[in-house]
């Protein structure tokens, strides 16, 4: 078996490597000259990229569907443009791979606005200090709906169990977990949400997904419930969510991800960042001194499983984001 990697991860992995694929040759395409990679990248059963338009021309690229697994360290995908790539790929994202910091950020995010504290802030800045008259909650006493039950989605359940929560989940297929009181397919989703205090957005950006939180949805969530969105911003109506955190201030919103980044990003900010019931990081949810390792072990591992014949997570099927929403070959718009 062969392993091209492309990923430039040989100085902190390589040990490790060695001996997860004893039986395997590994070929580190950061050490070949350029007149080899071409060859490593046709013989090889595996690819191991980091994001592909990272780490790959746009040449390299076109040999993706020589290998049987092309497996990438990151998570998302939709940056990717499908339809420039070969149609044969046999593509496998990072599941899981950063779940563990999304996850507490994702939990201190829901704190942070259960406790108000941007509110609190913004009057103690302008010297006035109120006891009372802010809508605090306890986890607790609310019920958590998880929209994706991936790796991201299960580490957060994992997190907010402990606290008391009423934890339920809905997916593409009916999410199984003993941390769950309640589990739905998509087609339960609005009925699921106008039951929830809080929405967790771990679902991918994909044709079925992209502004899946629109008016019509956001206006069948109780007045006071909560967003918190750690996966695509495309998953929600930017123009909906504005008027409706403007019109409804006891709703509130957590954003990691958004609509434009990098560059994109406006230069005075996104205006949904206006209104005190509306925090914001920039799309590093998932950093930590300990995320870069953890990301490149589940990578490996998942190799191993493939290679072993032993069940694989994160198979992309290309055509789910075979769509106009999706960016350019050579972007790069996710941080995971």
């Amino acid at each position: 078996m062969r392993i091209a990697i492309s990923a430039p991860i040989k100085k902190d992995f390589q040990k490790e490597a060695e001996a997860l694929f004893p039986d395997c040759q590994l070929l580190w395409m950061e050490d070949l000259p350029e007149e080899e990679r071409d060859s490593a990248i046709r013989t090889a059963d595996v690819v191991l990229t980091h994001n592909i338009v990272g780490d790959l021309t746009k040449e390299e690229q076109q040999l993706l569907g020589h290998p049987r697994m092309v497996q990438t360290t990151r998570t998302g995908v939709d940056h990717l443009s499908m339809a420039a790539l070969p149609s044969d790929m046999k593509l496998y994202c990072n599941a899981g791979g950063w779940a563990r910091g999304i996850a507490e950020s994702t939990v201190g995010m829901i704190i942070a606005l259960n406790r108000c504290l941007r509110e609190q802030l913004r009057d103690l800045q302008q010297g006035e200090f109120h006891i009372l008259g802010y809508h605090q909650k306890s986890l607790a006493e609310q019920t958590v709906l998880i929209a994706g039950f991936g790796g991201i989605g299960e580490a957060v359940a994992r997190v907010l169990h402990p606290f008391g929560c009423r934890l339920e989940a809905v997916s593409r297929h009916q999410p199984q977990s003993p941390l769950l009181q309640a589990a739905y397919t998509m087609k339960d989703f609005d009925h699921a949400l106008a039951t929830a205090d809080v929405l967790v957005l771990a679902l991918p950006h994909s044709k079925e997904t992209d502004r899946l939180i629109d008016a019509r949805r956001l206006f069948l969530m109780k007045k006071d419930a909560m967003i918190v969105d750690v996966s695509r911003a495309g998953l929600i109506d930017h123009e909906a969510l504005l008027d409706h955190v403007r019109d409804h201030p006891d709703f509130h919103v957590a954003m990691d991800v958004w609509w434009g980044e990098h560059d994109q990003y406006p230069k005075d900010g996104d205006p949904i960042l206006r209104y005190p019931n509306v925090i914001g990081s920039a799309h590093n949810a998932e950093m930590n001194s300990r995320c870069n390792e953890e990301a490149i072990r589940n990578s490996l591992l998942n190799i191993r499983a493939f290679l072993d014949g032993r069940p694989v997570k994160g198979y992309i099927r290309k055509e789910e984001y075979l769509w106009q929403g999706g960016l350019a070959l050579g972007g790069d718009a996710e941080g995971h």
